[in-house]
C-alpha cells in the first residue's frame, strides 16, 4: 500500500496520516469500566470487535434480555437492546445469544435462560451455560434441571421442559414468559395453576392450586400462575387430578452454583484453565462445525471482566469467520481463562452505544431469541468530550457522508448537544464539511486518509475519513438465489475500499444489470430483481464505474439423489404412541415393475390425540438449502412431515404435505431447509401423523429418490411445496436432475 505523506494544519491538529498509523483503533471507553475495541487482522482476514466489561465496577451491570421483552420472541438484535432504556439501565453493548429453533419464529431457545433472577427455560444438560450468581462472580458449566411436580395421593412426576411445545410422554410447565397462551395442540391436558407462593426461579420450591383442567387446545396462562401441559403417559399420570389440588413445583439446577441471577446458554465451551478446549464432542457438535470457519459470536472471563466478541465472516476478502480452534486462540490471546461460543452464522451481532457495529454475513441483522447486554446505571451529568459517529468511515470522491455529534459526560453516558454549534474542520484536500457536519469528499486520484474535527469550547472529537477515487471491490447479497421463473428477489450491494472499509455509495452511482439469454429477467436501479419466466442462469452485477460485484441467480431447481432406495438398507420405524400400528417394507415400485422403493404402513384406528408413524433414514445431506422427495399417496389425507438435525445438534421438522389428498400417482415433495441451519444436515426420518381424534386412518404411502439441490424461493411454508408429476415409467424412476 502506498504511503501517505502527512501534513499539519496551523492549529496543532493532524489531518493527513498514513494507514499503518490506523492499522488498529485504539480501544474507545464506553461506559464506566467498559471499552470497546475493532481488531482488523488480515492474515484471516478477520474483522473483530470486542467488548470487555469490568462488572465490578459500581454503575456496571449485566442482563439477559428476551426477544419479545417480556415473552419468547424473535427480534433483532438493535430492537431488542433499544426495548430495554430506562427500564433496566441503559444498554452500552449488548450481543446475540443463544442457539434456537429453526423451525418457526417462536423465539424458543434451546437451552437455559434466567433473566433477573426468573426461571424462563430449561437447560440442555449437554451444552455450556453462561451465568452470573448473586455474589457477582461468573461462571461457564453444563447444568441440568431436576424439577419434579408433586401431587395429592403420593404423586411424583418429573417435568421434561419449560415454556416449549410437549411432545409425545412429555410433562411442561409454561409460565406467562412463553406468552398469553400455551398453543397445545388438542387431545394435550393443561392444569392452570393459581396462588403461586414464590417467584418461579432458579433452586425454588413453590406451592399452588389447581384451577382448571381442559383437553380443549391452547390455554390462556394465568398472569399470575402457570399451566401445566401432559401428554401420553404423563397425562395419564394426572388422570386423578381436580379442580382445587394444591400441588407443590420443585424447580432445581444441578450441580449447585448459587443463586443464579442471568443466565444464558451456547455452545461448545471453547476455553478452560486458560487454555484451548474445544469441547464440541462432548457438547453434541459435528466436527465440522468446529473445524469449519463461520462467523462467531463467544464470551469469555477473565478473573472480574466479561469479554465479548464476534468475528464476521462469509465475506469473501474482508472476513472470512474463524474455526472454533481459532476462535479459541483469540479468547486466550485475551487473557480469559474460560470461553463459550453462542450462535453465530447469520446471528452474529453486536450492538455498541445503539449502533450495530458489526457486518451480519446476511448483509442485515437477523431476529434471535436472546441476547447478553452490559448496562449502564451511571447518572447522567453535563457533557465533558465530544465523539463523532462513525469514528472511521470511507467515501467515494463527492459523496456526502452526514456525521453524529455526541456529548459524553464522565461515566460516557451520551448527552444532546447541537451540531450546529460546533466548529467543524477538515484540510481541502480531504474534502469540506458543512455547519450541521455533513462531509463531502474531495476529488481525489488516489486514496487519501485524514480527520475531520469538531470543537465545541475544550472538547475536541474527530473521526477517520478515508477518501477514494472508485471502490476496490463490491459485494452483493445474497451471493447465490434460485427462484422460481418470474419471482423476484432483493439485492443489496456494499462497496469496499483498499483497505476493506465499507465505502459510502449514492443509490445513483450504483449500476445494476442483469446478465442472462433468457428473456424476460429485469433488475430495477435499488437492486429489485425479477427472474425470466424460462429455468435458467442469470448473473446479477452491481457496479460503480469499472468495478463490479456479482451474484448468481438459478432459475428453477437442481437436485441430486442422494437416496433412491435401489439396494435395502437398514431403515427402522417407531411410531407415537407405541400402541400405534407401523410397519416399513422396502420392495418393487407399484406402478414400474422395475424400480424399487419404501412403504410405510400405518394404522391411526386405534387412540385418540396425536398419533405418528415414522421410518426412521438417516440420511446425511450434502451443503443445501432444499430436499426433495417422491411420494405414492394413498389419498387418505394424512399430515407428512420431515424431521433433520443440523450439525450444531438443532433438531426441526419441515412440512412436506399438510395432507396426503393424492392416490395412484407419484409426486414430488419439496422442503426447504431454514436460513442457518449449520451443515451437514441429516435427514433423521420422514413420518405421517394425524391431530384430530375423530380421524381414524389407515393405508400406506411409497417413498423413492430422496434428492438435496438449491430450491426456490417462491412458495416457502406451502403444504405441498414445489409438486411435479412423476417421470414416465420409461425413465427408470430417477428424480428431475
Amino acid at each position: 500500500m502506498m504511503k501517505l505523506r502527512r501534513a499539519f494544519l496551523l492549529g496543532a491538529f493532524l489531518v493527513l496520516i498514513s494507514r499503518a498509523a490506523l492499522a488498529q483503533p485504539a480501544p474507545v471507553p464506553i461506559g464506566p469500566g467498559a471499552i470497546y475495541q475493532e481488531i482488523y487482522r488480515p492474515e484471516g482476514p478477520w474483522a473483530i470487535r470486542v467488548v470487555e466489561a469490568d462488572l465490578s465496577q459500581q454503575y456496571l451491570e449485566l442482563h439477559t434480555l428476551l426477544g419479545g421483552g417480556e415473552t419468547l420472541a424473535r427480534r433483532q438484535l438493535s430492537g431488542i437492546v433499544a426495548s430495554e432504556h430506562m427500564q433496566t439501565g441503559r444498554p452500552i453493548a449488548a450481543v446475540n445469544g443463544d442457539f434456537f429453533s429453526l423451525a418457526s419464529n417462536s423465539g424458543l431457545m434451546l437451552g437455559l435462560h434466567v433473566e433477573d433472577d426468573e426461571l424462563v427455560t430449561f437447560p440442555d444438560p449437554g451444552r455450556s451455560v453462561f451465568c452470573v450468581l448473586s455474589d457477582g462472580t461468573m461462571h461457564i458449566d453444563r447444568l441440568r434441571a431436576n424439577a419434579w411436580l408433586r401431587g395429592p395421593d403420593s404423586l411424583l412426576l418429573q417435568f421434561s421442559g419449560m415454556n416449549r411445545p410437549p411432545s409425545y410422554a412429555d410433562l411442561i410447565l409454561f409460565t406467562p414468559r412463553f406468552g398469553q397462551q400455551t398453543q397445545a395442540d388438542p387431545g394435550t391436558m393443561q392444569i392452570a395453576l393459581v396462588g403461586l407462593t414464590d417467584r418461579v426461579h432458579p433452586n425454588v420450591e413453590l406451592n399452588a392450586r389447581v384451577a382448571s383442567i381442559t383437553t380443549d387446545g391452547s390455554q390462556r396462562i394465568p398472569s399470575d400462575g402457570a399451566v401445566i401441559a401432559a401428554r401420553g403417559v404423563s397425562a395419564y399420570a394426572l388422570r386423578k387430578m381436580k379442580v382445587g389440588d394444591e400441588v407443590t413445583l420443585s424447580l432445581q439446577m444441578e450441580p449447585e452454583k448459587g443463586e443464579i441471577e442471568q443466565a444464558i446458554s451456547g455452545g461448545p465451551r471453547i476455553v478452560r484453565d486458560g487454555e484451548v478446549s474445544v469441547e464440541y464432542q462432548q457438547e453434541r457438535f459435528v466436527e465440522s462445525f468446529a473445524s469449519m470457519r463461520h462467523p462467531r459470536t463467544g464470551l469469555g472471563i477473565r478473573d472480574g471482566t466479561l469479554v465479548m466478541v464476534t468475528v464476521d465472516g462469509r465475506q469473501p476478502g474482508y472476513s472470512d469467520g474463524m474455526t472454533l480452534y481459532e476462535f479459541a486462540k483469540l479468547f486466550v490471546e485475551l487473557g480469559c481463562t474460560d470461553a463459550m461460543n453462542l450462535d453465530g452464522g447469520g446471528s452474529t451481532t453486536m450492538v455498541v452505544r445503539d449502533r450495530v457495529v458489526n457486518s451480519p454475513s446476511g448483509g442485515s441483522q437477523r431476529a434471535v431469541v436472546n441476547a447478553l447486554s452490559v448496562m449502564s446505571v451511571a447518572p447522567v451529568g453535563p457533557p465533558v468530550q465530544l465523539a463523532i459517529e462513525p469514528r472511521e468511515f470511507s467515501v467515494l470522491s463527492g459523496e456526502r457522508m452526514p456525521l453524529q455529534l455526541t456529548g459524553l459526560d464522565q461515566y460516557y453516558n451520551p448527552v444532546t448537544v447541537s451540531a450546529q454549534a460546533a466548529q467543524w474542520e477538515a484540510a481541502p484536500m480531504l474534502g469540506e464539511i458543512s455547519k450541521g457536519g455533513v462531509f463531502t469528499g474531495a476529488t481525489a486520484k488516489a486514496p487519501i486518509i485524514g480527520l475531520v474535527m469538531a470543537r465545541m469550547g475544550t472538547m475536541l472529537a474527530s473521526s477517520v475519513v478515508h477518501v477514494t477515487p472508485g471502490p476496490a471491490r463490491v459485494v452483493v447479497t445474497p451471493a447465490r438465489v434460485t427462484l422460481q421463473p418470474g419471482a423476484t428477489q432483493q439485492f443489496v450491494a456494499q462497496a469496499y475500499d483498499e483497505d476493506d472499509q465499507p465505502v459510502t455509495v449514492s443509490p445513483g452511482r450504483m449500476v445494476w444489470r442483469a446478465e442472462t439469454t433468457e428473456a424476460g429477467a429485469k433488475i430495477s436501479p435499488t437492486g429489485q430483481f425479477q427472474a425470466p419466466t424460462q429455468n435458467g442462469h442469470v448473473a446479477v452485477l452491481a457496479c460503480v464505474g469499472s468495478v463490479c460485484g456479482e451474484a448468481d441467480v438459478i432459475v428453477g431447481e437442481e437436485f441430486g439423489v442422494v437416496e433412491s432406495f435401489e439396494e435395502p438398507g437398514n431403515w427402522t420405524y417407531r411410531a407415537e404412541p407405541p400402541s400405534t400400528s407401523v410397519g416399513v417394507d422396502w420392495g418393487t415400485d407399484p406402478l414400474r415393475p422395475r424400480n424399487h422403493a419404501l412403504r410405510l404402513r400405518y394404522d391411526f384406528s386405534k387412540g385418540a390425540g396425536t398419533r405418528a408413524a415414522y421410518v426412521d433414514l438417516n440420511v446425511q445431506l450434502p451443503e443445501t438449502t432444499a430436499f426433495s422427495v417422491y411420494v405414492l399417496g394413498d389419498g387418505q389425507g394424512a399430515w407428512l412431515r420431515a424431521r433433520l438435525r443440523d450439525g450444531a445438534g438443532r433438531e426441526f421438522s419441515v412440512n412436506l404435505a399438510e395432507r396426503v389428498s393424492w392416490s395412484g400417482s407419484w409426486r414430488r415433495l419439496t422442503g426447504l431447509l431454514p436460513d442457518d441451519v449449520v451443515s451437514p444436515v441429516t435427514l433423521e426420518s420422514i413420518y405421517v401423523a394425524e391431530i384430530h381424534d375423530e380421524h381414524r386412518l389407515a393405508g400406506a404411502i411409497w417413498l423413492d429418490d430422496i434428492a438435496a439441490g438449491e430450491a426456490t424461493a417462491a412458495g416457502a411454508g406451502g403444504a405441498a411445496l414445489g409438486m411435479a408429476p412423476r417421470l414416465p415409467s420409461g425413465q427408470a424412476g430417477k428424480a428431475t436432475q
